[in-house]
């Protein structure tokens, strides 16, 4: 019976080494940018705590939030914001400036697709058209789910990119 929980015991230190070492875990353990390393030497971009304090700093935007979904192998920036008024993400350099300080945002990896969900009053307004145009591409409408879609957003440069200037207005 001793040798029996004594192998137990070890199977399970064997287990729990394992899986401490392989990192197989989902929890995020909030290390700090600055100490994470950086994608191909690349600037570490921002927080992702700046870069909401950026985008609830744009008039008229407000509980912004910028994170990732890690999904297999492909990391997705999210993006999402909220106004009052579709007319504070339409107004000129708005959404462009949301999408470039979402893709200035610092994550574990890069990030082969950006999202923007932006809400009016409980609807999600369709901001593709937009988009295309800024990106120099064609991706169809987002029904609900999403305002914005791009993957691998080759008009807003290498990953991390600058943080840029807000709009001006």
């Amino acid at each position: 019976m001793n040798l029996r929980k004594r192998s137990i015991g070890a199977m399970a230190a064997v287990v729990a080494a394992a899986l401490l070492l392989s990192g197989c875990s989902t929890l995020k353990t909030g290390t700090p940018a600055s100490a994470r390393p950086t994608p191909s030497g690349a600037a570490a971009g921002l927080s992702r705590t700046d870069a909401g304090a950026l985008l609830n700093a744009v008039p008229g935007l407000s509980d912004a939030t910028v994170g990732e979904v890690i999904s297999g192998l492909s990391t997705q920036a999210i993006i999402e914001v909220y106004v009052d008024d579709d007319a504070a993400i339409t107004a000129p350099g708005v959404l462009d400036y949301v999408l470039r300080v979402g893709w200035a945002t610092s994550f574990d990896s890069q990030p082969a697709e950006l999202t923007l969900t932006v809400r009016n009053h409980g609807k999600t307004l369709d901001l593709q058209p937009q988009a295309n145009l800024l990106a120099g591409v064609e991706y169809p409408a987002q029904t609900g789910v999403n305002s914005v879609y791009l993957s691998a957003p080759a008009y807003l440069g290498s990953w991390p990119g600058v943080v840029p200037t807000p709009p001006a207005g």
